[in-house]
């Protein structure tokens, strides 16, 4: 999705913002090969929220790329060649027309974009002082990790021009830039200020902005747009896409993991199946939740016994807890988890859909044929995934 339908339109996002009509476009033909691999689908089709789809892969979503939060970061890269030192021809020009600041065209567009996109781009960045001419005194990140209008709000109120960079400032002094009479608040303001810049001193090199994270890399939208969604990352989760089984059964666990699994319980709960089609296939009275499927029915609890793994609570959501013996590797426990799982749910869709049941020594000869056809996938894990497929072996044997 990233590699076509979210990269289609990249080329007029770097240089225009989308209207909210296109973008919703854009994310229901997106939806709709998701789900359903249509050109269009409906809200049942749709098991997780968009906005969760969008986050990244350590956040717990899928990775897709929120098309607004993008065409923003694509946006400021256009902010930030204003902001290198080259002298690139078209940056020469827009800077004769609208100024430094890109505040002398009101009614041009580009300088629009640059004014609305300018506080996004500096809460993301910050600077490494060198001669302070593009770096603005009040409204960058250059001084005390923060900036100085937020630092010192009384004294920033007291300002008379708010768009001084900081070369002009520390050249001119900053008394002649405020206000003839000050607050006690703009004073004592005042006062802290000076005691800070008395240490700053200007380099004879331009000025480098830096992405205000841990890493502290040059400004790439790709780094700006993880910035962007930056949150707390479910770090147990983004083990799921660190296995070597097919790109299906990680798409399956992380819906197992977000417990969003089509069961007759959860069509149930969405009101798209009557009570009295949610029961067990095989359990007759006993809503079939994902619970049920891999943990409480006949069919899992037979499987799970004969490999002598034990399935607390809703572990099986997040396979990565689940004990085994000492004598298994846990290198691929996730991997051979999976599997199991992914057989046990195959079978009860065998069941749902084929009306053929699966015994617990079917599933199990499954996994094993499925761990024969991709053993390719662990060359350096080879020894490990052998005894682990002696030990399913023995448990049928």
């Amino acid at each position: 999705m990233n590699a076509v339908l979210g990269s289609l339109p990249i080329y007029y996002m770097s240089s225009i913002l989308l209207p909210k009509g296109v973008r919703e476009l854009l994310d229901a033909k997106r939806r709709a090969f998701l789900w359903t691999g249509e050109e269009k689908s409906n809200g049942a089709s749709c098991l997780i929220a968009w906005d969760r789809v969008c986050q990244t892969r350590d956040d717990g979503g899928l990775g897709v790329r929120n098309m607004e939060t993008l065409n923003h970061c694509l946006l400021m890269k256009f902010v930030h060649k204003l902001h290198e030192p080259n002298s690139l021809p078209w940056k020469m020009w827009f800077l004769s027309y609208a100024g430094p600041h890109s505040s002398g065209m009101p009614d041009s567009y580009l300088s629009r974009l640059v004014q609305e996109e300018l506080p996004r781009y500096r809460s993301l960045t910050t600077v490494l002082l060198g001669d302070g001419a593009s770096t603005s005194f009040w409204h960058d990140r250059w001084l005390l990790n923060t900036t100085v209008a937020e630092t010192f709000p009384a004294l920033f109120s007291h300002c008379i021009h708010h768009e001084n960079d900081v070369r002009s400032v520390l050249q001119s002094r900053l008394r002649p830039l405020l206000q003839p009479r000050l607050t006690c608040a703009a004073r004592e303001e005042l006062l802290m200020l000076t005691d800070c810049l008395a240490s700053v001193a200007i380099l004879d090199r331009p000025d480098v902005r830096l992405l205000d994270t841990g890493k502290r890399e040059p400004f790439t939208s790709s780094g700006a747009y993880f910035a962007l969604c930056n949150s707390t990352p479910a770090i147990d989760m983004a083990q799921i896409w660190t296995i070597k089984l097919p790109t299906k059964i990680k798409f399956f666990a992380w819906l197992l993991f977000h417990g969003r699994l089509n069961t007759r319980a959860h069509l149930f709960h969405r009101n798209i199946k009557p009570l009295e089609e949610s029961w067990c296939a095989r359990c007759n009275g006993t809503l079939e939740t994902d619970k049920h499927i891999f943990a409480d029915c006949n069919a899992a609890i037979e499987t799970w016994e004969r490999l002598h793994i034990t399935i607390l609570g809703d572990t099986f959501r997040r396979p990565w807890e689940i004990q085994v013996t000492s004598v298994l590797s846990v290198t691929v426990k996730l991997d051979m988890i999976l599997l199991v799982l992914w057989h046990i749910w195959k079978a009860r869709n065998g069941l749902v859909f084929d009306c053929q049941p699966s015994s617990s020594t079917d599933i199990i000869r499954r996994v094993l044929k499925d761990l024969d056809a991709w053993s390719c996938r662990y060359k350096k894990t080879k020894p490990e995934v052998q005894a682990w497929r002696d030990w399913f072996a023995s448990s049928i044997s």
